[in-house]
């Protein structure tokens, strides 16, 4: 059990850094690609890399001799779920590279309130009855601090500010999902389907709403192939396996590191350097994750 916990917390912290490190790359190509057009291309990559996997891997398998085909019943839960994700991390990540662009220049506060889904993500599980520890609440208040003092620097709310909160909203209902989901369904199928079903859609905005230039997708080529292979391929499955071995509330904890990593991210790409307030807000973080996976006991005697 401890294992499984300790992986699963493993695979949020890899995907934590994966979208952290992706904001800079989303900032890059906000200047170049429509937000619609880039989605729909990050997710086309990330889908043919996804369904790449799943065949290599049925052919180990094959060969191996430990091939078990998915069921009806499993793979109506894969699209179905896929589907539902989908529809969700379209509109979250549309709104985010909306925000993105608007805000061109500031991934850090960018990072914050899209990582603003620790406090949603824990508000609608209490809505569903699933309760957390009482200590993890508390982490998520410290984190958001953290958070704040990391990202905002007394910053002002903006149009684009507005679009990324609720990208949070989407996000957090994305990661309820994933944790109803829970075990019956194959992780890498379920993010396959996902990002076919974010491409199909976000394309086919960007052939209505949009005039993307061959010059500016080349561009920012590599910002697609990024995002496409590492934070939506390789993050979100990270994301779907941890969470089945791990609560929302403390995975989605866990996963706003990605703030953190983002902000260090610009300051090496934009050659700047952390403040103290910076600093403090940084170690907030790692504090609330840290002491959110300290076994509390609650109302025992010995």
């Amino acid at each position: 059990m401890i294992l499984r916990k300790s992986s699963g917390l493993i695979c949020c912290l890899l995907a934590a850094f994966f979208w952290g490190t992706t904001f800079v790359a989303q900032d890059t190509a906000a200047t170049t690609i429509p937000a619609f057009t880039f989605l729909a291309l990050r997710s086309f990559v990330g889908a043919a890399a996804l369904f790449l996997v799943c065949l290599l891997r049925d052919a180990y398998q094959k060969k191996k001799g430990t091939y078990q085909p998915a069921t009806k019943g499993e793979w109506r839960l894969a699209l179905l779920g896929g589907a539902l994700c989908g529809l969700f991390l379209c509109s979250a990540s549309a709104l985010q590279q909306l925000g993105i662009a608007s805000n061109t220049g500031s991934p850090g506060k960018d990072a914050f309130i899209t990582a603003l889904y620790i406090v949603f993500v824990p508000l609608f599980s209490l809505v569903l009855g699933k309760r957390a520890a009482p200590h993890i609440y508390g982490c998520v208040a410290v984190a958001l601090v953290g958070l704040w003092l990391l990202c905002m620097n007394g910053s002002s709310l903006t149009t684009g500010d507005v679009q990324l909160i609720i990208c949070s909203v989407l996000f957090a209902c994305q990661m309820i999902l994933v944790d109803h989901l829970g075990t019956r369904v194959d992780a890498v199928r379920l993010s396959a389907v996902q990002f076919l079903v974010v491409g199909i859609v976000s394309a086919c905005f960007a052939v209505f709403l949009e005039t993307p230039t061959l010059d500016g997708v080349l561009a920012g080529w590599w910002t697609v192939l990024y995002a496409g292979i590492l934070s939506s391929a390789v993050a979100y499955t990270l994301q779907i396996v941890g969470q089945q071995r791990t609560p929302a509330t403390l995975a989605s904890l866990v996963l706003s590191l990605e703030s953190v990593v983002a902000v260090i991210a610009s300051m090496i790409a934009l050659h700047l350097y952390p403040t103290v307030t910076e600093i403090l807000g940084m170690l907030l973080i790692f504090a609330a994750i840290v002491v959110s996976q300290i076994p509390f006991r609650y109302g025992s005697r010995e």
